[in-house]
C-alpha cells in the first residue's frame, strides 16, 4: 500500500499540481494487473509495451525499509516491480529529479540538527498516524 504523508514535502515545480502528480505516482504503483504478468514469468516491462503508460520519472523520499536506514530515494519506475507491490511504503517528499530529493533530505537533516542536538528523525517520520491512504478516486 502506498501511504502518503500529511506535510508532503513537494518541490516547488509539482506544487501547482500536486493531485496530478500524486495521482501519477499511484498510477506507477497500481499498474495492473502485476501478478498476471509475473505468473508468466514476463519481465516487468513487457507488461507495458505498446500501452499508453506515465513514463514521467519522479523521485520520492520514503521511511526506509531497513532499519538501520533512515530514508531511501527511489525513482517511481521502479514502483512497477512486484516487490513492491507487497510491501507498505511510507512516501514523505515527491520530487522531479534525484538531487532535489537528496538536497532536501540533506536540509531537513540538517535544519532539525540545528534546531535541537536530539532531534530523531526516525521518531518524527515513524508514527503511523501521520500518513494518509488515498484511493485512486481520491488523488484523482
Amino acid at each position: 500500500m502506498l501511504y502518503w504523508y500529511r506535510d508532503l514535502m513537494i518541490s516547488k515545480k509539482l506544487k501547482k499540481k500536486r493531485e496530478r502528480h500524486m495521482h501519477r505516482v499511484e498510477q506507477y504503483y497500481r499498474a495492473d494487473p502485476k501478478s498476471k504478468v509475473f505468473s508468466d514469468k514476463k519481465r516487468s516491462w513487457e507488461h507495458f509495451v505498446g500501452k499508453r503508460i506515465p513514463w514521467k520519472e519522479y523521485f520520492i523520499v520514503i521511511r526506509a525499509t531497513n532499519p538501520d536506514n533512515l530514508f531511501e530515494v527511489m525513482s517511481t519506475r521502479q514502483l512497477i516491480l512486484r516487490h513492491y507491490e507487497r510491501t507498505d511504503l511510507y512516501v514523505i517528499g515527491l520530487y522531479s529529479s534525484n538531487d532535489e530529493a537528496l538536497t532536501a533530505v540533506q536540509e531537513m537533516l540538517i535544519d532539525g540538527y540545528a534546531e535541537n542536538a536530539e532531534y530523531s528523525p526516525k521518531d518524527e517520520f515513524s508514527k503511523d498516524e501521520a500518513y494518509e491512504c488515498f484511493t485512486a478516486e481520491e488523488v484523482k
